[in-house]
């Protein structure tokens, strides 16, 4: 039996998008998803919550599969989503397949990350994976090489704009319009930002063989991080993506969920407990979403406690929503919720997962997180030379 939840209208839809973030579901959890969306009341916002989360494909597919009765306009709203990504996601392969070719005619080696590794690697049909842009890792002195050549492809490929740091992770977007879609290509340098708490930064970094995968239709492979690195970096970007007022977005869950459940005994799990303890931590909690097979919880050897408070409110409530809504509820109480998130954002921010207590430790470890960004506020307005409070100010922390 899963948590319970909060009989909210915003809750319970939010309960069946979680349930929904997985690339493949069994017969137990297509009675969940059954359960969950007959106590759904607003049906009319599950299209546009689903997108938003990069999970409108999987939400249609697994509603229909789970027997699922949808009401026409939301039926025809996420089959048209279905089929936008479908059709996104067949053009970025074929522009990716181009850009592996040019690149290994010019002896530029190419790391697939994110969802155009992944939509081939753990998804039934790569469309089930939205996707927004095709990122690559390159060696570092292969960086401007490879930005080049994406404007000799016709790309609008800037290399430093004005302003950015030459060490940001990758950089800016090359973009082309391609059969009616802008395709964004981001070249990588590292995974994370330079001063960031990650182990794995450069392509020179990678510690586990890099996997081999096919690009349908014709076949062409590609190389993306190898098991114990991407199952680490899924669960390490889902929670870097993640500030006091921004959401987690449930594609980042269904990744990881999908390729931990997928490759449960390919991963050495024992390495990555050692390595990346913050996988176990990450999945403990994940579970609580969409719950975990009791093989992988087994193979992986992870520890269960009780599901999180607050996890339901994750992107309803304070402080997991936007800057112009804490605005709109006042300072006081916006500074009240930055100082004390729910449990369930502690847990998965902090690496607590959902066994160990949450101590005055992690409260002082939350409480020097927010003076840094305040610093970093003051930097940037203290170069404006602007001393208002913004909605800007709001966003960055």
């Amino acid at each position: 039996m899963g948590p319970t939840v909060r009989s909210t209208p915003a809750n319970l839809a939010y309960r069946l998008l979680a349930l929904c973030a997985r690339a493949e579901c069994d017969t137990a959890q297509y009675h969940a998803i059954a359960q969950a969306a007959a106590d759904v009341t607003r049906w009319a916002t599950i299209p546009a919550q689903a997108e938003t989360h990069g999970i409108a494909p999987l939400v249609y597919r697994h509603a229909v599969a789970a027997g699922v009765s949808l009401a026409l306009p939301v039926k025809r709203e996420l089959q048209g989503l279905s089929v936008r990504h479908r059709l996104a996601n067949q053009v970025r392969t074929r522009v990716l397949q181009d850009i592996l070719t040019r690149c290994r005619a010019a002896s530029i080696r190419v790391i697939v990350l994110k969802g155009a590794a992944l939509s081939h690697l753990i998804y039934p049909e790569p469309g089930l994976r939205a996707m927004r842009d095709l990122d690559l890792l390159v060696a570092k002195s292969d960086l401007f090489p490879a930005q080049r050549l994406l404007g000799e492809m016709g790309f609008c490929a800037p290399l430093v704009p004005a302003g950015q740091n030459p060490e940001h992770r990758h950089l800016s977007a090359a973009t082309k319009s391609v059969e009616g879609f802008i395709v964004g290509v981001e070249v990588h340098q590292n995974l994370f930002e330079p001063g960031a708490s990650s182990i794995l930064m450069g392509i020179d970094e990678l510690t586990s063989v890099p996997l081999t995968f096919a690009l349908e239709p014709n076949g062409m492979t590609a190389e993306t991080l190898g098991y114990e690195d991407t199952m680490w970096y899924l669960c390490q970007h889902l929670i870097e993506s993640t500030n006091v007022f921004s959401s987690v977005g449930l594609i980042w869950v269904a990744d990881a969920v999908s390729f931990a459940e997928r490759f449960a005994d390919k991963i050495d799990w024992l390495r990555v407990h050692r390595q990346y303890p913050l996988v176990r931590s990450t999945l403990s909690l994940l579970h609580f979403l969409t719950p975990l097979s009791d093989s992988l919880l087994a193979r992986a050897g992870i520890e269960l406690g009780r599901a999180p408070r607050g996890m339901w409110d994750d992107f309803r409530k304070s402080p997991r929503t936007s800057p112009e809504a804490q605005i709109d509820q006042g300072y006081v109480r916006t500074l009240r919720d930055a100082l004390f998130p729910s449990e369930w954002w502690m847990r998965l921010y902090y690496g607590v997962g959902s066994a160990p207590r949450l101590t005055a430790r992690h409260r002082a470890q939350h409480l020097a997180y927010l003076l840094r960004r305040l610093g970093h506020v003051m930097r940037r307005r203290s170069r404006s030379r602007d001393s208002s409070i913004s909605d800007q100010t709001l966003e960055t922390l």
